[in-house]
């Protein structure tokens, strides 16, 4: 995976919604996002980007029998208030207590042998 910078923005109100438009030009691939401060990725702040082939531009690789997203991320039981307590005091988070793929704690997949 890799990532790319949006830039940097003035923070928006809680519980509102902010639209992000940018140009992935000649960027194939599977990219991620996610907040920058330590605190929103420990709440969850992150997601999948995958950008697909312009029907003129040829990807370097076989076209895949199919895809999908796959996002792991670390679970806290810890409630997010009381992380952020130990943040403001200096400190680091703690080790996680799990780990949720694509935001399950229990998952499985499936795959045909010698499919991409």
């Amino acid at each position: 995976m890799a990532r790319w910078s949006i830039g940097n923005q003035l923070s928006h109100p809680p519980n509102s919604n902010y639209t992000y438009k940018f140009q992935t030009k000649d960027q194939i691939g599977t990219y991620m996002y996610f907040p920058s401060t330590l605190m929103h990725r420990a709440a969850g702040g992150y997601g999948g980007l995958n950008v697909y082939q312009r029907p003129r531009i040829p990807i370097p690789y076989p076209t895949p029998n199919g895809d999908f997203t796959l996002l792991i991320g670390d679970w806290f039981k810890t409630n997010h208030k009381t992380l952020q307590q130990t943040l403001d005091s200096g400190k680091s988070l703690p080790f996680p207590d799990g780990v949720l793929i694509n935001g399950q704690a229990h998952t499985t997949f499936s795959g045909d042998q010698g499919h991409t």
